[in-house]
């Protein structure tokens, strides 16, 4: 029998949490796992993308049972589909692990994927508490990268060497350079030849930043400005603040686009020539990685997984949190000379290739989800 896992997440919407969570799934060896997904505040489009036909997804925002606490309801759903283990992720996921012990599972992970505000943002008392409280009930606590392992050491003061580092993986089937592709995605996006496509995907929320990307682009030099096109492609709350600045400023309001949020990704990221994360606090960013299998130049900041993704001035350029004039620098040297943006695009997708594959993250997980059950549980195989 294959061994099941349920999955703790908050919801199934447009986050890279939500989009690894269904790459992981999607990849995974159907012959030795299966999954439960349990949805604690409703669901989302990426829900869409999950396998049915070897996935279970339990919404509790539908259930009689809906509340503002949702442990009552994670020990009854556990209950019932009998897991071998439980992964519960972020904050939103937290008393997943409370409701495991209850409900007496053999294996429980909790996993962090990155702050909701900046690293040296301050967490509440009571969160810190929990988290805690949490941590030392699960039997193995993992991060994303080795930056945020760190991180939540200090800020928890849980001990650093009991956190394990899965980092993200990249499709290489969906996100590759395509030359016909592009020349299509282009199209449609109206960009002419002679147009730089600026892109960043990222919800529009105030963690990403997006300010300082509008802001750098607005004192570009007359001539990268005309030649310099923008897409945002992410929905948030942080929408009507960023195009009230585009619409005040007049050297934008015609090159800066909001894409709103988009299944074709892939495409998108095709049509573009440089790729900017400007967030404040990253745990390691699945967009950032598939602009890198793209082919794409990157541009980042300083922070978290940007650290072990770029290599500065190699695979990417970095730049500080906030620090519009640096990230405008960047541009404006990127926009004007295409043989480096080729060359810097090359190194980041050869180091996608090496360092972060989807077959290595699978591994990961897989490893470490057999390393949690007795070996008389663990399902054996051969090929």
């Amino acid at each position: 029998m294959p061994l099941r896992i349920l999955h703790v997440v908050n919801n199934l919407g447009q986050g890279g949490l939500e989009n690894g969570l269904v790459n992981l799934i999607g990849q995974m060896d159907p012959r030795r796992f299966e999954h439960v997904v349990c949805a604690v505040r409703g669901l989302g489009p990426n829900a869409d993308r999950l396998p049915r036909d070897r996935v279970t997804i339990e919404n509790l925002a539908d259930s009689r049972w809906n509340s503002r606490v949702q442990t009552p309801a994670l020990v009854r759903a556990i209950r019932r589909f009998r897991p071998d283990i439980v992964h519960t992720r972020n904050w939103a996921g937290v008393e997943g692990v409370l409701a495991a012990r209850l409900a007496m599972v053999g294996g429980v992970v909790h996993s962090e994927h990155g702050f909701d505000g900046g690293a040296a943002s301050v967490e509440p008392r009571r969160r810190i508490w929990v988290r805690r409280i949490a941590y030392g009930l699960a039997d193995r606590v993992l991060t994303v990268s080795f930056q945020l392992r760190h991180q939540l050491s200090a800020r928890m003061a849980f001990p650093e060497d009991r956190i394990t580092v899965v980092h993200n993986g990249v499709d290489r089937q969906r996100f590759y350079p395509d030359a016909a592709l592009r020349a299509q995605a282009r199209y449609r996006l109206g960009l002419q030849d002679g147009n730089v496509c600026i892109g960043c995907v990222a919800n529009l929320l105030p963690v990403k930043d997006h300010m300082t990307l509008l802001q750098a682009c607005a004192g570009l030099p007359p001539d990268d400005r005309r030649r310099v096109r923008l897409v945002c492609i992410g929905e948030g709350p942080e929408r009507d603040r960023l195009q009230g600045f585009v619409q005040s400023r007049a050297e934008l309001r015609e090159r800066v686009h909001f894409l709103g949020s988009r299944p074709d990704i892939d495409d998108l990221l095709r049509a573009m020539d440089v790729f900017v994360l400007p967030s404040v606090s990253e745990g390691l960013s699945n967009a950032l990685l598939e602009a890198m299998a793209s082919g794409l130049p990157v541009l980042a900041t300083a922070v978290g997984g940007n650290l072990e993704a770029v290599i500065d001035g190699d695979s990417g350029l970095l730049f500080p949190v906030g620090d519009a004039d640096a990230l405008g620098e960047h541009l404006h040297g990127l926009a004007s000379d295409p043989q480096r943006r080729e060359r810097i695009g090359s190194r980041a997708l050869q180091r996608v290739r090496e360092e972060f594959s989807m077959e290595t993250m699978v591994s990961g997980y897989e490893q470490l989800y057999l390393g949690l059950v007795r070996p008389a549980a663990a399902p054996a195989f051969s090929a």
